[in-house]
Parts: structure tokens; sequence; C-alpha cells
């Protein structure tokens, strides 16, 4: 599908083509996505596609003229209502939502309902050539566990399951991923561990532990684990590889660009595409180098 907004799109026609591609109705209860803030009828000018809307985005937006941010992550995930921006000294959310404002850049989030999309949900499997088994199951945790749903909703748990033909160390499968990164992963386990079965999922990869133990998994390749979901992981005999919450969720952005950019009428150099964040490094200890993840 090429080109269904021409001429000069406006937001809400923008709007149209991402929940044509990524159903803003398959995002998590209470997700707030869709047009954040802005006006809808406004004439697109420019879009950045963007892991975060903060405060770096808005100002690289107005940077390359660009009057429509499209985030992965929402600003802020309370109700407009909770938010007071005479108080924008004091939170981010409201600080950035006060900059967007003052430059007159709307902003769009496409979160999990990205997330849950079938392409994301299986990239990085994908790209380590694991042989796809299917979705990740839900389990009724309203009936305790084990439980498994009799139907899957596109919100469920969105994990996917894989097998590896040719069954492997932790940490070989680890240096794998850091290959695919460019960057350090953390690994949790034994990295003897052999490993047949494995579960990915973008972001945080800490609600796919009970589903994952239910399904058998080995491992659970994700962008973060909380310390005490990883704790109960390792010692429930699962292991897990960390790759980092933004270095895992950067494939959806391109997946986000070319949907705009396929769509759509938006010449090319009004699309832009938020640069590898810097937001953090590896350090190795005991010396001053850096594996600088760029």
């Amino acid at each position: 599908m090429q080109n269904n907004l021409q001429g000069n799109p406006k937001i809400a026609d923008l709007l149209k083509v991402i929940n044509e591609r990524f159903p803003f109705a398959h995002a998590y209860a209470g997700d707030p996505v869709g047009l954040l803030i802005g006006d809808a009828n406004a004439s697109v000018e420019g879009v950045l596609v963007a892991l975060d809307a903060g405060l770096g985005a808005v100002a690289r937006a107005q940077e390359v003229g660009a009057n429509v941010i499209v985030s992965h992550h929402p600003i802020r995930f309370a109700a407009p209502e909770h938010f007071n921006l005479s108080h924008v000294a004091y939170t981010y959310p409201q600080r950035v939502l006060s900059a967007a404002l003052s430059a007159g850049i709307a902003v769009i989030a496409a979160h999990t309902n990205v997330d849950v999309d079938e392409l994301a949900r299986r990239y990085w499997g994908t790209q380590l050539n694991f042989t796809h088994v299917g979705p990740l199951p839900a389990l009724e945790r309203a009936f305790g566990f084990p439980f498994e749903k009799e139907v899957q909703h596109p919100t469920d748990p969105y994990g996917e399951l894989w097998r590896i033909s040719c069954p492997r160390s932790l940490d070989t499968l680890a240096a794998e991923v850091a290959g695919l990164t460019g960057t350090s992963v953390r690994a949790y386990g034994d990295g003897e561990t052999t490993i047949e079965s494995v579960v990915t999922a973008t972001g945080s990869g800490g609600g796919r532990i009970p589903e994952a133990l239910f399904a058998g998994a080995d491992l659970i390749i994700a962008g973060e684990f909380g310390y005490h979901a990883a704790l109960a992981a390792v010692e429930s005999g699962l292991t897990l590889i960390e790759i980092g919450h933004d270095l895992s969720e950067l494939p959806l952005l391109d997946m986000l660009f070319d949907a705009i950019h396929i769509r759509t009428s938006i010449p090319h150099d009004k699309l832009h595409i938020e640069a590898r964040p810097r937001l953090w490094r590896s350090v190795a200890a005991g010396s001053k180098a850096t594996i600088d993840n760029e």
C-alpha cells in the first residue's frame, strides 16, 4: 500500500495511517496512545520518529523543522486532567509537554499497539535465526497458576516462543546478541546452561517470567529485567539476556518510519528518525576504556 495520503496531509490523516498499520485498539488498557497533544486539524510540516518524546526530541524536531513527533514511549502515563502545566518546574513530563506546546509540536504515541505487532514481536528471534513456535501462551491469572487461556487476545503477554535447532550455551547466545546490538549485554544465570527454548520480547521482560516458566523455556531475551524479577527467574531455573530497554526497541522505530513513508505522500526529506540514543554506555572495570553504544 502506497501513498494513502496525497497532497498536504493533516495530523488526523497521519493518525489514521498509523492506526491502519498498528491499531491503537490493540494497546494495553490504560496505555496513552494516539494524539497526546496538538491540533489534529493542523497540516503535517514534518515528522520525527523517536523512541521517547523527551526534551531532546522536541529540540531535534525544531532543528529539522518537524511539527509532529511520533514516539514509541508516551510522554506521560497519567490522564491529561492529572497534569498541571503551571508546575512545569517540578516534573519532567510537564516540562516536555510545555516545551512541545510552546514550539507548536504535536506528539503522537504508538506504544504497546506496536509492541504486540507480529513483526515487532518476532524481530529478535528472526534476527537470531531461531525456529518460531508461536506466541507465548498466556495464563489466566484470575484462576491462579497454571491455567492457560483458551482464547488469546493481542494484548496478552507479547513474548514469542522459539526453539533453537542447534542448542548452545547461554554465554554463546549472549555473545551473538551482543554482536547484533553492537554493545555489551547482560546475562543472568550459569553461562554454561544449554539453551534449547527461548522467549523473546522487547522492552521490559520481567512480566514474561511466569508465562516463560509455564511454557518450559530456558531463556528470555528482552530489553530489561528488574532485579527482583531477575532473581526470581534465575532461582526458578530460567536464564535471561538483557539487551537494554532502548536498544531492544530501536527496530520498532524503523517499522513506524516505514509505515509512514510507504503509506503517505510526505516527502522523504520531511521524515526523520531519531539517531541511536546515547543515554548510557558500558564502562569496563579497572580501566578508562568504554564500550560506546553506537
